[in-house]
């Protein structure tokens, strides 16, 4: 391990997560300040926050898609600085919006500009470090990344939402300084020479592959059940606690935090078990049988419990889901040197959009079925398609990227 944290390349792609994470998470830990601050009152904040989220969302698929590309074709590094400029000027003026449009359009940039973070983060580091060390590599940038979360839903609640947007753009012109120095992947350097260019980021040339494109899809409701937590059980956990008649106070701060800090001992928990085993497969299984599990019973022991003992189940929920740096790592390894930026970027972000189709859903069923029996439906399925996904995808422990599609 201590050869692995010589590596620059590793720290400065774990700073990046944790600029990621902490912008993924301060929205939702402000959604409620802001939303009020801009004259907005009970049910329109639910309803515009879910709107919010999904525009965001929005973002962050045209984001990884582009950025994606842009990685296979122009380089990661090349990737990297482009993201995190854009992501840090929309994330600073958003301490500055005065409505809902500026807002919007603000949370559209800033998700675009941060797609770009994980995917290529991923590739970059898969590519430089050894095959034996990869899975550490991948739960090392997700410790540090996960206490971007934790660190943006306790910073909530002590700076104003506006200071907090502030911060969020600082950090990320301080990241976007720390990578003048970081040099490029040498496998995908040796994979430009005389190679054409058309191999590199073609979308088409993904989907003509029967193999590649079931991996795509494979790939992507492995990575569902993620969002399902993050994106509603985390999100909507003031909801969630009134439900339960939860006694204190419960805030999606709070909340998000300790599902984050329960993440960051998952992924380093499912890193070591990956390596372990020398099974991507087995681990990721693994964590999300449990993490469903939990996730899905948990109402049964929640009633009429303090705040405290919600936060705590909340943060067993974390650490049974956190295995999203693995699964994208594991989706780097997939896919050949030419493809793997755009393919690990497009998919990073296609699973974190999944929460649009969950959060539309969960607002047009909630109404019918009622909070807990619509979560806990649409969490069956997330999980029952997940687990199904893993099992058919390849193992690719010790595999060697330094491979063209």
């Amino acid at each position: 391990m201590r050869e692995i944290l010589k590596q620059k390349v590793l720290w400065i792609a774990a700073f990046g997560y944790f600029v990621d994470l902490f912008d993924l998470v301060l929205y939702g830990a402000v959604r409620v300040d802001s939303l009020t601050s801009l004259g907005y009152h009970g049910k329109e904040i639910f309803d515009l926050g879910a709107m919010l989220l999904n525009i965001q969302m929005a973002g962050m698929v045209l984001g990884g898609i582009f950025w994606g590309i842009l990685g296979d074709r122009r380089g990661r590094r090349e990737a990297l600085f482009g993201s995190i400029f854009i992501y840090s000027f929309a994330t600073f003026l958003n301490a500055y919006v005065h409505d809902f449009t500026g807002y919007a359009t603000l949370r559209f940039l800033a998700g675009f500009g941060l797609a770009g973070e994980l995917g290529s983060a991923i590739t970059l580091v898969s590519e430089t470090l050894p095959q034996a060390t990869r899975g550490m590599g991948s739960a090392f940038v997700a410790a540090i990344g996960f206490l971007g979360a934790a660190t943006a839903s306790l910073g909530s609640q002590y700076f104003s939402w506006q200071n907090a947007y502030r911060l969020g753009g600082i950090l990320g012109f301080v990241l976007l300084a720390s990578r003048v120095s970081i040099k490029e992947s040498v496998i995908y350097l040796r994979s430009r020479l005389g190679t054409k260019d058309s191999y590199f980021g073609s979308i088409p040339y993904v989907f003509r592959s029967k193999k590649r494109r079931m991996l795509f899809f494979l790939a992507f409701f492995a990575g569902v059940p993620i969002w399902y937590v993050a994106g509603i059980l985390s999100y909507f956990a003031p909801e969630f606690a009134k439900e339960f008649g939860t006694q204190g106070v419960v805030t999606a701060g709070t909340t998000i935090m300790m599902g984050y800090l329960g993440s960051i001992l998952g992924d380093i928990a499912c890193g070591l078990l990956s390596q372990k085993l020398k099974s991507r497969k087995k681990a990721v299984f693994l964590f999300m049988l449990i993490g469903g599990l939990i996730a899905i019973l948990h109402p049964l022991f929640s009633f009429g419990q303090s705040a405290l003992s919600f936060y705590w189940i909340r943060f067993a929920i974390g650490f049974g889901n956190g295995f999203f740096a693995i699964l994208i790592a594991w989706i780097a390894e997939m896919f050949g040197t030419n493809l793997r930026a755009t393919l690990t970027g497009t998919l990073a972000n296609l699973i974190r959009a999944s929460v649009i189709p969950l959060t539309l859903g969960f607002l047009k069923f909630n109404p019918v079925f009622g909070l807990l029996k619509t979560s806990a439906a649409i969490g069956t399925l997330c999980f029952a398609f997940g687990l199904f996904a893993v099992l058919r995808l390849p193992e690719t422990f010790s595999l060697e990227l330094n491979y063209l599609e």
